[in-house]
């Protein structure tokens, strides 16, 4: 497979601001990231532990959408629930209704946790690989770095580190350094929290400062910025007209995972936040992950990927006169208008 997901399942509840409660859906990182590749691209696997229980609460969003398990692989007993607790300010806290184990800054999900040598297995033919936190081990990112370089594949690291989960902020920045990773995805309290600051143009000094080629940044309800060569492009949010509002937990995944499949593709900052942010779009009108991949589906997204980045292009046309495509067409698809 060309586009690959790693992270964990879960079974989420949803507590909200006002105190109600949503759920449980079936979602997790590993879960969420891989919907927003496969909506782009069939080309994408996950590559999962899972517990004994897990068919029955996914069989039939695996059987419905054709999804490959050949990377799944069945070492628990039954798939963690989490009780995703939301404030106003769009920050959460994640209480596990089973007792987990805590390294460092990463939270172990016990088994869950994909390991190097599953990767190694299925990532001969990758070129883009989407992670989520995984353990805070040096070794592990030598390895994946290693592996990076030999296979030839892109790594997304969505960093993912929640105040609330605690974390070491200068182990993380080690733990990048030995990674280099092509493409790097925080949000906006999760910046706030990492480099000490709320003042958005400090935090993006500080990620010019690292030198990552893209960084996916993620501003919650307001859109995203893509982020390179020491630029910023902001893309607002995107509703998708016939979904409703349901559920925002797990776009932030969605997103990073899109924002991976999409900035490998067209190599263009706009476009790519673009894509992310349908990828989201979809995401929010569904209790838990998206729950389609129909041709039609994907067809209307790439239909609304060309009209946003041509609506950008004609409001900021100095975004074309730094050398990016002119059309959406062009740049999704290569067809020269």
């Amino acid at each position: 497979m060309k586009y690959i997901a790693c992270g964990q399942a879960s079974i989420d509840k949803i507590t909200r601001p006002d105190g109600s409660v949503a759920g449980p859906y079936i979602g997790g990182p590993g879960v969420f990231g891989y919907t927003g590749m496969r909506l782009w691209d069939d080309d994408t696997t996950g590559i999962l532990n899972i517990a004994s229980d897990f068919y029955d609460y996914y069989g039939e969003w695996i059987e419905k959408n054709n999804v490959s398990t050949a990377a799944y692989n069945m070492v628990y007993d039954k798939t963690h629930v989490t009780n995703l607790v939301y404030h106003e300010n769009g920050d959460y806290e994640s209480k596990f209704e089973e007792k987990m184990k805590w390294l460092n800054r990463a939270f172990e999900y016990g088994w869950t946790n994909v390991r190097i040598e599953q990767i190694e297995q299925f990532s001969k033919e990758c070129e883009a690989l989407y992670i989520f936190v995984e353990p805070m081990y040096k070794h592990f990112w030598k390895r994946l770095k290693e592996m990076s370089n030999q296979h030839d594949f892109e790594v997304m690291w969505e960093l993912g580190v929640s105040k609330n989960l605690g974390y070491d902020a200068q182990f993380a920045l080690e733990c990048l350094e030995i990674l280099k990773p092509e493409m790097a995805s925080l949000n906006h309290n999760e910046s706030c929290d990492f480099f000490g600051t709320e003042n958005i143009d400090e935090i993006f000094e500080k990620i010019y400062e690292l030198e990552i080629p893209y960084f996916f940044y993620r501003a919650g309800s307001d859109g995203a910025y893509s982020i390179c060569n020491r630029k910023s492009y902001f893309v607002p949010c995107i509703d998708i007209g016939e979904l409703p509002y349901v559920d925002a937990t797990g776009c932030g995944n969605t997103s990073t995972a899109a924002a991976t499949y999409a900035w490998v593709k067209t190599r263009n900052p706009v476009m790519t936040a673009i894509m992310a942010n349908i990828a989201a779009g979809y995401n929010v009108g569904y209790k838990g992950i998206i729950d389609s991949f129909s041709k039609e589906r994907r067809m209307e997204a790439q239909q609304l990927a060309v009209k946003y980045y041509d609506d950008y292009c004609r409001q900021n046309p100095e975004y074309v006169a730094e050398g990016y495509g002119a059309s959406g067409n062009e740049v999704l698809f290569g067809k020269h208008e």
